[in-house]
């Protein structure tokens, strides 16, 4: 414990964008479906976006449930760069989303991206897990969670940041919690229904039960 504690104190990052995606309607979905098979999905589903990160050098934070974080660290000069970067991942992550059927429906996530300084760390004295903390995490969080099924929902710092801002539409003035009202940004991706992803055999005949 004083070994990691020491290796990995608390650091200081002056620029990291934070994606927060929420697999809509999941709640609901997940009183139809048995436990174990609830979970394969999740194992599966969550794959597809780690696979996502890994190629866009975005690193996976920490799943909650259906929720899934991320963070993608790098110099303040390049924030427009991380910031389309990480813009990326959730359009592909929309992509994954609506090839997925469950139900005779296509899925839909709901995400949020805001970037600024964090602060990163381990903390307790057991079961160890790397984290972030800041009013960073806390409003990207917000753009989530405030943020409509199937788009990516952005600050207006994010926004005025980015050299290509074609997409994304002013949104009305949102209330964000502990924020009060703020100016946001959302773009709704193109559903691209072209080919569906392949479910785990177990996933894939609960769902043909439900269907």
């Amino acid at each position: 414990t004083e070994l990691v504690g020491r290796s990995l104190a608390p650091r200081h990052h002056p620029f990291a964008s934070i994606l927060f995606a929420d697999i809509v309607g999941f709640t609901a979905l997940a009183s139809t479906i048995e436990p174990p098979i609830l979970v394969q999905y999740l194992d599966w589903f969550f794959g597809q976006l780690d696979d996502v990160c890994q190629g866009a050098n975005v690193e996976k934070i920490k799943t909650i449930g259906d929720c899934y974080m991320c963070v993608a660290f790098d110099d303040l000069l390049n924030a427009s760069a991380t910031n389309s970067r990480m813009l990326s991942v959730a359009e592909h992550m929309h992509t994954i989303a609506s090839r997925t059927c469950m139900s005779s429906k296509s899925m839909d996530v709901r995400v949020g991206v805001h970037a600024g300084p964090v602060i990163s760390g381990i903390i307790g004295k057991d079961k160890f897990a790397f984290d972030l903390w800041g009013d960073t995490v806390n409003i990207a969080a917000r753009m989530e969670s405030t943020g409509l099924p199937g788009c990516t929902h952005i600050s207006s710092d994010l926004y005025n940041s980015l050299e290509n801002k074609a997409g994304f539409t002013l949104r009305e003035q949102v209330e964000v919690k502990g924020k009060g009202t703020m100016q946001t940004y959302i773009s709704r991706p193109e559903r691209n229904l072209s080919s569906i992803h392949k479910l785990p055999p177990a996933v894939s005949q609960t769902v043909q039960k439900l269907t």
